[in-house]
């Protein structure tokens, strides 16, 4: 019998864990992330489309991190398996709903909307220009599209969040990571949705308590103190209420494909939670 060489590819010798729309594994010092269609990490290390989905995010963690260095760099990408640098601290996540002072919650996250404003100088030409008639899931009224006319665009950052940052105990700085999309948008769209991500960020699984433990005043300065322009109070109203739509939609669509036995209680919990963020928002307007 001839014994087989072990294989010298890295990647095939980690062991990968399944999240919603990637594979990760850590090892010496690198994180790994696949960008996940099926089952298998290694079928999609090697997959056409996955293989775009990562050298999208790749390009444009790249290009953020030329805007700034909070921005985590990749070290490289390999097919669809993009390498980072490990991180060593805690995510924001984790912090804000722990039992640090209201001092260090306040200063990680004044440190997100200074990075977000930052980001927001940067050149949106180029990007791809976020039609809001049809690209969204709450029709614009008339009130939002006449601001919107006379607005300027920036850049967006459809992964700006909350849970995408994480604090590296090397550098003693937080880093934002996993930039989604990036488009030529509304900068309120971007703040909205930290805004909904900071609410939401005990998770459904946590419970139906909602995380208010923020002052969005506060953060409101803040972004402005080094942004391009003050923000809208109609469009920020507006982008509230258009991000709780598209999560709902989302987490509906997935209650719905629960197996037969579970779907009925989980569609139940996704209303109740969903009807608590819709009046939480009504605390929370501009």
């Amino acid at each position: 019998m001839i014994a087989h060489a072990p294989s010298l590819d890295p990647i095939l010798a980690l062991r990968f864990t399944r999240r919603k729309e990637s594979w990760v594994a850590a090892s010496s010092g690198r994180f790994y992330k696949i960008s996940r269609k099926s089952d298998d990490p290694l079928r999609d290390l090697v997959d056409p489309a996955c293989i775009g989905t990562s050298l999208r995010e790749y390009t444009n963690v790249c290009f953020l991190h030329g805007l700034d260095e909070a921005v985590c760099h990749p070290e490289s990408i390999d097919r669809a398996c993009i390498v980072y640098p490990l991180l060593s601290g805690p995510d924001l996540r984790t912090l804000l709903i722990s039992h640090v002072s209201a001092e260090q919650r306040e200063t990680s996250l004044q440190s997100a909307m200074r990075l977000l404003a930052r980001l927001h100088h940067g050149d949106a030409a180029g990007h791809p220009v976020k039609d809001y008639r049809r690209d969204g899931f709450l029709a614009p009224p008339p009130a939002v599209l006449e601001r919107m006319a006379g607005r300027g665009r920036t850049l967006v950052v459809t992964g700006f969040e909350a849970r995408n940052f994480r604090f590296d105990r090397s550098r003693n700085a937080w880093f934002f990571f996993d930039p989604h999309h990036v488009w030529s948008g509304y900068p309120e769209e971007d703040f909205a949705r930290f805004v909904i991500s900071l609410l939401m960020i005990r998770g459904r699984r946590g419970g139906l308590r909602l995380w208010t433990g923020f002052d969005r005043f506060r953060l409101r300065d803040a972004y402005e103190t080094r942004a391009p322009a003050k923000l809208d109070d109609v469009l920020l109203n507006y982008f509230l209420r258009e991000e709780l739509a598209m999560r709902r939609f989302h987490a509906t669509r997935l209650a719905r494909r629960m197996p037969a036995a579970a779907r009925a209680f989980v569609m139940a919990y996704t209303r109740l939670y969903y009807h608590r963020l819709q009046r939480a928002l009504v605390a929370q307007r501009f």
